[in-house]
């Protein structure tokens, strides 16, 4: 057992070659690393159940029987080192390793391939924390390929060291860890702009490749600070990636994907602890190009504690902005009120004491702040197309849309805002909706 050590020692201390040809297939039991306050000392353990580690053509494989390769882990910035009851041993690290960029890190029952050509870890659990994101992993495949394999499909090489960086341009994660095993299970929590951001998703594929991103979702569920609660189920994603990604920044990430982006039909639920509002959305279609975003319901429901409002066959297209965030309501808004054109077949309203409300055939479009809207709508005893002129304003600080009202088309030939006024206040049964003078004031 000694000389078996002796030879393993020998092997992990060549990796840092520039050379070295290096592969590992280990299956591991347990796997903790924490990253030292001062970046120097113990850092975890590894328990592992058997190892193959070939290194320039030297092949060593170990079975753990009894233990006996146990490891307490210890760590400099440029190297990492393993203690075992038969002594230690340990490798030199790059200053810029990734594994400096690793805070916290877990794995229990998962098994490792890395080699020139891929990275391939599958497990029962894996976490890797950082102090702006945790990400955790459930029953889970994770395979990364190197790109030149990828683009050759070839055994051409990529030094071991630069794997990572290929994750980014070749990267699939599934539930393939067990037979019969649907899905991996996701969990992110992460600081976007001071909001605290949580992701919860049963992943079938997710995958990135050199400029693309796609993903299948059996169910996802967002948090947004503590406020906004997203739920939603078959979500079916593509959308584009920076070919240049070489480390998980997740907000140039977002940013490029949500600049060309396409969501398949989805059902998705909308919870605003604050207002106490609950959205139900049947979506039929998102996309994003060209600077234009589009958005088709098929229905939708709004509800709060005094009113429903139910929307059909919505469609909207607006401006998109290549710095907008499409996760944020205020700057979504902000380029529809610069250009936008919403149809939507019906608007109906409905509260306990009062008789349902319903517009249909509404057609809107905004254009640096002039709106016109045009909607059919019983008024005076008779359902007649009318015409609304005005401007709309966006108040970010008191979270408010204003339509102020300059000019109006109504049945037999009038053209009241006095009159369009008296009829919106007794058919816009919402509490979030004020109507003052000639001015609509819509709380978001």
């Amino acid at each position: 057992m000694k000389r078996a050590f002796i030879i393993f020692l020998a092997l992990f201390s060549s990796i840092s070659m520039a050379e070295t040809k290096l592969s590992v297939d280990v299956s591991i039991d347990k796997l903790t690393f924490q990253k030292p306050s001062k970046g120097v000392g113990k850092a975890g353990v590894l328990v592992f159940k058997s190892a193959n580690v070939n290194n320039n053509g030297i092949v060593l494989n170990i079975n753990n029987v009894n233990n006996y390769f146990d490891s307490q882990i210890f760590v400099r910035p440029t190297f990492l080192g393993f203690t075992t009851q038969f002594g230690s041993y340990g490798f030199a690290l790059e200053s810029n390793s990734a594994l400096n960029t690793i805070n916290q890190t877990e794995l229990k029952n998962s098994k490792l391939i890395l080699d020139d050509n891929q990275l391939n870890l599958s497990g029962e659990f894996f976490s890797f924390i950082n102090p702006d994101s945790n990400v955790k992993l459930k029953t889970f495949r994770l395979y990364c390929q190197s790109a030149t394999a990828a683009e050759n499909n070839a055994n051409t090489t990529t030094p071991t060291s630069d794997m990572i960086a290929s994750c980014f341009n070749f990267l699939t994660l599934n539930g393939n860890y067990a037979p019969n095993n649907e899905a991996a299970a996701l969990e992110y929590e992460g600081i976007d702009k001071g909001e605290k951001t949580f992701l919860q998703a049963q992943v079938k594929s997710f995958d990135l490749r050199k400029t693309q991103l796609s993903a299948n979702l059996i169910s996802a569920k967002s948090v947004s600070n503590n406020s906004y609660f997203i739920n939603a189920t078959n979500v079916n994603l593509n959308c584009a990636k920076d070919e240049d990604l070489k480390s998980l920044d997740f907000n140039k990430l977002k940013k490029t994907c949500l600049n060309r982006l396409k969501i398949a039909p989805l059902k998705a639920s909308i919870v605003d602890k604050v207002s106490k509002s609950n959205f139900n959305l049947d979506i039929k279609d998102i996309t994003v190009k060209d600077k234009l975003a589009y958005f088709a319901l098929n229905n939708g429901a709004l509800s709060d504690s005094t009113s429903t409002t139910y929307i059909n066959n919505l469609l909207i297209n607006c401006k998109k902005e290549v710095d907008t965030d499409l996760l944020d309501v205020f700057q979504v808004l902000r380029d529809c009120i610069s250009y936008s054109r919403i149809s939507i077949a019906e608007v109906k309203s409905t509260k306990p004491d009062q008789k349902d409300s319903s517009i249909q055939n509404i057609a809107l479009s905004s254009s640096n702040g002039a709106m016109l809207a045009q909607a059919e709508a019983k008024l005076l005893g008779l359902k007649a197309r009318i015409s609304i002129y005005g401007t709309l304003a966006l108040n970010e600080a008191n979270k408010q849309i204003s339509i102020t009202v300059t000019d109006t088309k109504l049945p037999l030939g009038l053209n009241s805002v006095k009159l369009l006024m008296y009829f919106l206040k007794k058919n816009l049964i919402s509490k979030d909706i004020s109507i003052i003078n000639n001015v609509i004031t819509i709380q978001l």
